[in-house]
């Protein structure tokens, strides 16, 4: 006999709740009412995007930092970034938005799922070892929700296999790259 799903009375397989609550104070709020009056809402001839861009440069300790229109956009230029294209396989989480696969795709690789963890909801870095073979060219870890994947645990299994490259998702936890002091984007 099989245990019933926690939606129909049965134990559920989190511990604990996620929480979803953005941090925004009223400094961010004006902040952002200042940008949409001005009618600057682009890098060209604006100046909040290079604002920006100066700004998370020297938040996340790098020498430069490049925005784009939204996150499928900075996948898949990071994807091209470090060559994959046809053929290639990339690691990946089902456990996110369509963009994470979906720029796999536009990139005229194969996305290969790896599972999550029950308790962060990230993706597992021993699913990912093994899902790798010998046609991965990079994994992309997505923080979830806030919360940082276990990048020492897969930084380890990247470099141990032949350095594969590492594209790290923020959209949904920037800052959540710098965990423990890792890097951002690309690895």
């Amino acid at each position: 006999m099989s245990e019933l799903p926690a939606i129909e009375g049965g134990k559920p397989t989190r511990s604990s709740p996620l929480r979803f609550r953005p941090w925004i104070t009223d400094e961010d709020i004006n902040l952002v009412a200042e940008v949409l009056r001005s009618g600057q809402l682009s890098a060209i001839g604006g100046r909040w995007n290079t604002l920006l861009e100066q700004e998370l440069s020297k938040y996340l300790g790098t020498k430069h930092a490049v925005t784009v229109s939204n996150g499928t956009t900075a996948l898949h230029v990071a994807l091209k970034a470090v060559g994959v294209g046809p053929g290639d396989e990339v690691i990946t989480t089902p456990f996110t938005f369509a963009a994470s696969a979906t720029t796999i795709l536009h990139a005229n690789a194969i996305p290969i799922f790896a599972d999550i963890d029950r308790e962060t909801l990230n993706i597992d870095p021993a699913s990912i070892e093994g899902a790798i073979t010998d046609r991965t060219k990079a994994i992309i870890v997505v923080h979830l929700a806030g919360y940082p994947a276990e990048m020492d645990e897969i930084m380890k299994i990247a470099n141990e296999r032949g350095g594969l490259y590492v594209i790290e998702d923020t959209a949904q936890a920037l800052g959540g790259a710098i965990y423990r002091g890792g890097g951002w984007l690309v690895r």
